[in-house]
């Protein structure tokens, strides 16, 4: 079984109670192969695919990346290149705010060798990525990467894929609109925000969410709505399921991701959707309680244990 998690890693500095700066490595995509690489089934295999440089924090994050089990083959590296950086800060609720220096950032080439895309893709079980790897991508390297992905049932691996929404990111929201559901058409596992969605596309609430991507032919839709229930639709089925809330939260920086990365890693086990809903927002409520985006890879497996 082997996942590859296509993306953009960024070099994290994030703020403490004491005002430094604690330096990270996270980045949507990333945190999601943090996740999986933590909770993925015995003999899972979980691969990152991204651009960086030949800087100190380039070979940093190797090294980071290597040492949580996530597999670096896949990673091409850059003279003169450099990942992406950004700052997080919290309020008293933990709710962020962000700043970002990525302009110049490796990753933005990630796709600029089709052929290479598509042999990585194609050793693979399961291909993951998110709107914002899209977002940061030139034009051609957008549809280089949906050609990649191919059509839905007629490849080897299935595609997974999170609609990350973030307008600032695009060019302009015709763009966003058509390039998202271009991705959409293509996943089997679809993975949005309600909130996300009701500013970009209008949807009313999650199951209006659900039943257009649903249209869209995705097979299985997951939508989150902030504390408001988790629904679910796969095949003929569909579920909803209320979020308990977080019994201390500190930050909450990637702990959407960290639901994604469990939610895949569990149906990869085998389980239901239900149950892989159920599992995923333990994981993500433990998230909210550990400052940065990564929380420590022993408290996803705490979290995602059976109960007593």
């Amino acid at each position: 079984m082997r996942v590859i998690a296509v993306g953009e890693a960024m070099v994290e500095f994030a703020r403490r109670e004491d005002g430094l700066w604690q330096q990270g490595f996270a980045g949507d995509t990333l945190n999601v192969a943090w996740a999986l690489a933590a909770l993925v089934p015995a003999g899972g295999r979980v691969d990152y695919l991204t651009r960086l440089g030949e800087d100190a924090f380039s070979e940093r994050m190797l090294h980071f990346l290597a040492a949580a089990g996530i597999g670096t083959g896949l990673v091409r590296r850059e003279r003169g290149g450099a990942p992406g950086l950004y700052t997080a800060e919290t309020d008293a609720a933990g709710e962020r705010r962000f700043a970002y220096w990525r302009s110049t950032s490796a990753a933005r080439r990630l796709a600029d060798d089709p052929a290479a895309l598509a042999a990585a893709f194609a050793a693979a079980d399961l291909v993951y990525l998110s709107g914002i790897t899209l977002a940061i991508l030139a034009p051609a390297g957008r549809a280089a990467l949906l050609a990649a992905l191919g059509a839905r049932g007629q490849r080897g691996f299935r595609g997974a894929f999170a609609p990350n929404l973030r307008p600032v990111l695009w060019e302009d929201a015709a763009t966003l609109r058509a390039t998202i559901e271009a991705a959409a058409r293509r996943a089997d596992i679809l993975l949005p925000t309600h909130g996300d969605e009701a500013l970009a596309f209008g949807d009313a609430d999650a199951a209006a969410t659900a039943a257009r991507y649903a249209a869209l032919g995705c097979p299985e839709v997951v939508v989150k709505d902030g504390t408001a229930p988790t629904l679910w639709r796969a095949g003929d089925g569909r579920g909803s399921r209320p979020v308990t809330p977080a019994a201390r939260v500190v930050d909450t920086t990637g702990a959407g991701d960290a639901f994604g990365g469990a939610y895949l890693a569990r149906r990869l086990a085998g389980d239901g959707p239900a149950a892989a809903v159920a599992l995923a927002q333990r994981v993500a409520a433990a998230v909210v309680g550990h400052r940065g985006a990564l929380a420590p890879a022993a408290a996803l497996r705490a979290a995602a244990a059976p109960a007593g």
